[in-house]
């Protein structure tokens, strides 16, 4: 029976401590110009004689309910882009510590859409049926 980290596409979870590193500066940066966005607009339009206390506090709401989903917005496509970046990486964490653990029958694979690494894929195959062969060479020389 497969162990919880081994199952393929519970991989959210394996690539969130990559999301900082991955896009926390593009992340700071666009909240930064937001809530800048966001405080600009309500000081010209507090400024502005043609509203009220009332239009002034109702526009003041919705500054701050658009500043919060595009930051939710915002952190959920950190979260999905560092998820299609830190994926591949994971399975060959993953490929890697079974071939370690000598694992050499599982095979390395990456998402459909990932098509860029399919040398890889096969690279990483090749290796794994030549270290195969050479253990059951060496099995065989030895008995």
């Amino acid at each position: 029976m497969a162990r919880l980290n081994e199952v393929r596409g519970a991989g959210v979870r394996h690539t969130l401590p990559f999301v900082l590193p991955f896009s926390g500066l593009w992340m700071v940066v666009t909240i930064a110009a937001m809530l800048v966005f966001g405080i600009t607009c309500y000081m010209v339009a507090s400024a502005s004689p043609l509203l009220d206390d009332a239009a002034r506090g109702r526009l003041a709401i919705v500054l701050l309910l658009q500043t919060v989903f595009l930051i939710a917005a915002v952190v959920a496509l950190a979260v999905f882009t560092t998820h299609r970046l830190a994926g591949p990486y994971v399975a060959l964490i993953r490929a890697f510590e079974a071939v370690k653990n000598g694992d050499l029958d599982r095979p390395l694979r990456f998402r459909r859409s990932d098509v860029h690494l399919r040398a890889v894929e096969v690279s990483f195959d090749e290796m794994t049926a030549a270290l195969r062969e050479i253990r059951q060479g060496g099995a065989a020389g030895g008995a």
